[in-house]
């Protein structure tokens, strides 16, 4: 039986998110998460590139390790094309004050490119505006330290 908030949200992103939007080909590295100390993975089903409405934004279809619900969906907006450590530590404060998670994720598997991702999961259809403004703010809070950092260093 299929639980009722779940098809309402798979049914909201077919009808305003999917129909609209590439979906990105290629096969796709699980996200890895741990639940109870033990490392769960969530294989991803698709990843759709919705840059058409948000800039630098992805939705990412998981299949859940559990059989309730069947997928999950994690909005994501990419902080750094090219992620490196110092990019993470930038981002990390930014990342636990509005509870989401940093992960470093190659979006298009055939390219070498690592991105730096900032992931919230929806599990409602009415947490999406509220989260794509969360994941706005962090992404301009970090760009606003990287700014600043580039400052400290042309003055020295």
């Amino acid at each position: 039986m299929v639980n009722p908030t779940e098809k309402d949200l798979t049914l909201y992103f077919k009808r305003n998110i999917i129909k609209d939007h590439k979906k990105i080909k290629g096969k796709h590295a699980p996200i890895a998460e741990i639940v109870d100390n033990i490392p769960r993975s969530f294989p991803i089903d698709s990843i759709y590139n919705i840059n058409e409405i948000y800039k630098n934004f992805y939705l990412l279809v998981a299949k859940n390790y559990l059989k309730e619900p069947k997928f999950k969906y994690f909005l994501a907006v990419s902080i750094a094309n090219n992620s490196s450590d110092l990019l993470v530590q930038l981002a990390r404060n930014s990342a636990i004050k509005y509870g989401l998670r940093l992960i470093q994720y190659s979006v298009y598997p055939k390219t070498l490119r690592i991105h730096l991702l900032s992931l919230k999961e929806i599990k409602n259809s009415s947490e999406y505006k509220s989260s794509v403004e969360v994941l706005k703010a962090i992404r301009k809070e970090v760009r606003d330290k990287l700014v600043r950092l580039e400052k400290l260093v042309e003055d020295e």
